[in-house]
């Protein structure tokens, strides 16, 4: 009996033959001959088939590794596979156009999961299982353990280090979101019950298409045996920044998720100073934020970062901002160029709430494109590589900033 590897290779060539008739038509902008209508019902029979077969597979050898774990003997095997998949290989598979072995079986799961996060593969797939699992990088001859993506882009997100909520490799996520609640007290008989209050809506993120663009030639991938982790750890980068320089924007970019910074309510309009710091935790308080299981924190530009090193909180006694727990007035504080991005950077900019109702999602996999055209003059190529972000938060107004005007 096959593997499941063996014949989702067998799907993935399927597959491959319906695209190419699709493209011949398109082509020729005409609608599919009768020959090409019978061949097409054909390929789909037998994807049906594979269909069927591949899940048989999948149960036996799940039942197969299962009953390895009850008799003592763990299978390593699938994982191993797993984390042997190199983005170094997809992007070089990606440049010759001839996909195989793991790249190509992972690019064939890429595709079946996009039936649920709603992405359209143009180039190689890599799906979210790879992308939330270290690999193993080798390099001069030693083998490293390299960061999963995911991994990666959570670290690299400011707002997740003053305590946002992450998830990676999801479909749509909605949290809901109650404006209040009444509580009160009754006699034990008679009385009347609390007024009813409050309505519950929800906060919903959904994917948004992020476009990464590296320079990089099909030698340089192919020849630098250390490129792995530069490549995931750039890659992680980008999109980390480009993400939150949109939520954090001075205003809403387009087709972005929308700025927490611009729906955050103003507390102060002039430089940061100690009042506009404690009118901006008032403020918030005010708003019913319940310090206890909260992740209140700082947010700032450097601008605002520069001004606050030298404020006192009691003059010539302490100071606002602690150089060692890089806390503000108490608070964890965090720096970052992309708060009041779009906005004067001169001028200083200041977040504060908490952070525990920010929600960041990264959806699905990668798409990764090798595009020989845009640089062809230049005799560059460059890497496309298309992934699926959103980040939204609860109750956005409760969070207060300080914005120099």
């Amino acid at each position: 009996m096959k593997t499941s590897i063996i014949l989702k290779e067998e799907r993935s060539d399927i597959i491959s033959q319906l695209e190419n008739i699709k493209d011949v038509a398109t082509t020729e902008e005409r609608d599919l001959t009768s020959d090409e209508n019978s061949q097409v019902d054909g390929l789909l029979t037998e994807v049906d088939n594979l269909d069927s077969k591949i899940e048989r597979a999948e149960k036996m050898e799940t039942i197969k590794r299962n009953a390895a774990v009850v008799s003592g003997v763990t299978s390593t095997k699938v994982e191993k596979e797993v984390r042997d998949y190199s983005f170094q290989d997809a992007l070089a598979q990606a440049a010759t156009g001839r996909i195989e072995g793991l790249v190509k079986e992972m690019d064939q799961e890429a595709r079946n999961e996009s039936r649920y996060t709603g992405q359209s593969y143009k180039g190689i797939g890599i799906p979210s299982s790879i992308l939330t699992r270290a690999a193993v990088g080798t390099s001069a001859g030693n083998a490293t353990q390299v960061m999963a993506w995911t991994d990666q882009l959570e670290a690299n997100l400011v707002m997740a280090s003053a305590g946002a909520n992450f998830y990676s490799g999801i479909n749509n996520m909605k949290f809901p979101v109650f404006s209040s609640i009444n509580s009160g007290f009754v006699a034990e008989t008679g009385g009347s019950a609390p007024a009813a209050n409050g309505t519950a809506t929800s906060l919903t993120l959904s994917p948004k298409k992020c476009i990464s663009i590296v320079n990089v030639s099909a030698e340089a991938v192919t020849q630098n045996a250390s490129i792995e982790a530069a490549l995931r750890r750039n890659m992680a980068q980008s999109v980390a920044s480009t993400m939150e320089s949109a939520f954090l924007a001075n205003d809403d970019v387009s087709n972005a998720p929308t700025s927490l910074f611009k729906d955050a309510t103003s507390s102060a309009t002039s430089a940061i100073s100690v009042a506009n710091v404690q009118l901006m935790e008032t403020d918030t308080l005010a708003a019913d934020v319940n310090l206890e299981g909260s992740r209140m924190a700082y947010i700032m530009n450097p601008a605002a970062y520069a001004d606050v090193k030298a404020l006192a909180q009691v003059a010539s006694v302490s100071a606002l901002y602690d150089n060692a727990d890089k806390r503000l007035n108490g608070y964890f504080s965090f720096i970052t160029s992309n708060l009041n991005s779009g906005g004067t950077a001169a001028k200083t900019a200041a977040l504060f709430g908490d952070f525990s109702k920010v929600h960041i999602a990264q959806f699905g996999g990668l798409d990764v494109i090798y595009d020989i055209y845009s640089g062809a003059g230049t005799g560059e190529p460059r890497y496309v590589l298309t992934s699926l972000v959103d980040a939204g938060a609860v109750q956005a107004t409760t969070f207060h900033k300080n914005l120099e005007a």
